[in-house]
C-alpha cells in the first residue's frame, strides 16, 4: 500500500446516507462491487465526545490490506479514505479536520501508504470533482495547499477496474451525465460487460438537465436558505438563471417543470414547449414514476417531494425507500390515491399553481 487516497461523498453531510453503511449498500446493490470502496469512512453527522473534544466517526469499513474499489487500475496500491459530505457546498467543521489529521497522523506512524493524493490526482481522474477539501490543510502537510482543480470530463473515457456506468456517471462528478446519456452515447454497449481498457464515448453524454451552472453571472448562494433547496437550484442553473438562496419560490419550481418537460421531450419524444407551465399537454405526457426507477425523471420527483417539505432522503436520483415514504406521505396529505406510484394525479398536486 503505497497511497491514501481522499475522497469525498457527493452527498451532503447531515443527510441519512451520508455514512459507511450507506455507501457500503450502494456501491454493493447498486454498482455490484464486492463491498464498500473505502477502507475507511470519516462521518461528520456522527460526533463522539472525546477528551480533546468532539470528533467525527472514523468507520473501519474494511481490512486495511484489502483492496477495494475507488480509484480504478490503482486499487491494487491505494487506501481509499472518504469524508462523508459535499464539499463543493458543505463547510469543514472543526470535528471532522480534528478526526482527518489524528487518522493521518495514525496512518503515517503505523507506516500505512507513503503518499496522500486526492481522488482528482491519481491516473485517469483528473477531471473528477473529488476531492473538495483542503485535505492536505487538513493534516498539514508541507507540500500544495490545494487539490488540483478538476479538468473537464473527457469526451472518451477508458473503463478502469470497478468501473460500472453507474460510477462513472453524474454522482460521482461527471457534471450530470446519466447511465441512459452514457448507453445512448455507445450504441451497442453492453452495460453488464465492461472490460478494463474499453473506450466508451463521454461526450456526446455531456448535454444533460442537471449540470452545474457555468456561468460566470450566476448569483452565489447566500449564507441563509436550505441547503438542499440551494443544491437543487444550483442543478437546475444550467439554464435557468435562478438565484441561489435556498427559498423555494415560482421562478424555483418553473425550473423544476422545465427539467421535467425537457426530459419527457428526451426520453419519451413527447415535443413539449419547454416553458415552465403546467397544462393539459404537459399532465397527458407524464409517465409514471415508481420504485426501483432511476435518472433524472426519478431525481425531478426527489426535488419537487423535497421543496413540497416531504424529504426523500438522499436526492440521488434512485426511487428507494426513502422516496416512496416521501411520496405516499405526500399522496396522503394531498388526497391522492396512495400507491407509492408517481402519476398524472401527483404531478398535478406538485405542480399546478
Amino acid at each position: 500500500m503505497t497511497h491514501r487516497v481522499w475522497h469525498h461523498s457527493l452527498t451532503k453531510k447531515e443527510l441519512a446516507g451520508s455514512d459507511a453503511t450507506s455507501f457500503a449498500k450502494y456501491h454493493v446493490l447498486t454498482l455490484g462491487w464486492p463491498g464498500c470502496g473505502y477502507a475507511l469512512v470519516i462521518e461528520p453527522k456522527n460526533l463522539i465526545n472525546t477528551s480533546n473534544d468532539k470528533r467525527a466517526r472514523i468507520v473501519y469499513a474494511n481490512d486495511i490490506n484489502q483492496r477495494t474499489y475507488h480509484v480504478g487500475n490503482s486499487n491494487q496500491f491505494s487506501l481509499g479514505i472518504c469524508v462523508a459530505g459535499d464539499y463543493r457546498y458543505d463547510k469543514m467543521d472543526d470535528a471532522t479536520l480534528a478526526s482527518i489529521a489524528e487518522l493521518h497522523a495514525a496512518l503515517v506512524k503505523d507506516g500505512i501508504g507513503k503518499y496522500d493524493k486526492a481522488h482528482n490526482e491519481m491516473p485517469g481522474y483528473s477531471w473528477k470533482a473529488c476531492c473538495q477539501y483542503n485535505y492536505r490543510d487538513a493534516f498539514n502537510w508541507k507540500g500544495s495547499k490545494t487539490p488540483a482543480k478538476p479538468k473537464p470530463a473527457p469526451d472518451v473515457y477508458t473503463i478502469q477496474e470497478g468501473d460500472t456506468l453507474w460510477s462513472i456517471a453524474h454522482k460521482e462528478g461527471t457534471g450530470g451525465v446519466q447511465v441512459e446519456d452514457l448507453i445512448k452515447a455507445n450504441p451497442g454497449i453492453d452495460p453488464t460487460k465492461l472490460k478494463i481498457g474499453q473506450k466508451i464515448n463521454f461526450g456526446n453524454a455531456k448535454e444533460v438537465i442537471v449540470q452545474p451552472n457555468d456561468n460566470k453571472e450566476e448569483t452565489e448562494p447566500s449564507n441563509s436558505g436550505d441547503e438542499v433547496i440551494k443544491s437543487i437550484q444550483k442543478a437546475l442553473n444550467s439554464k435557468a438563471g435562478l438565484i441561489v438562496d435556498g427559498f423555494n419560490g415560482p421562478k424555483t419550481k418553473l425550473a423544476l417543470i422545465k427539467a421535467l418537460q425537457t426530459e419527457l421531450n428526451k426520453q419519451f419524444n413527447k415535443k413539449l414547449v419547454v416553458d415552465g407551465k403546467w397544462g393539459a399537454k404537459t399532465k397527458a405526457a407524464i409517465v409514471t414514476v415508481q420504485k426501483g426507477a432511476k435518472g433524472n425523471l426519478t431525481w425531478i420527483l426527489q426535488a419537487a417531494l423535497y421543496l413540497e417539505g416531504y424529504s426523500p432522503g438522499l436526492l440521488d436520483s434512485i426511487f428507494g425507500k426513502g422516496t416512496e415514504t416521501a411520496l405516499e406521505k405526500f399522496q396522503k396529505k394531498r388526497c391522492i390515491i396512495a400507491d407509492k406510484k408517481a402519476g398524472k394525479a401527483t404531478y398535478t398536486k406538485l405542480f399546478a399553481a
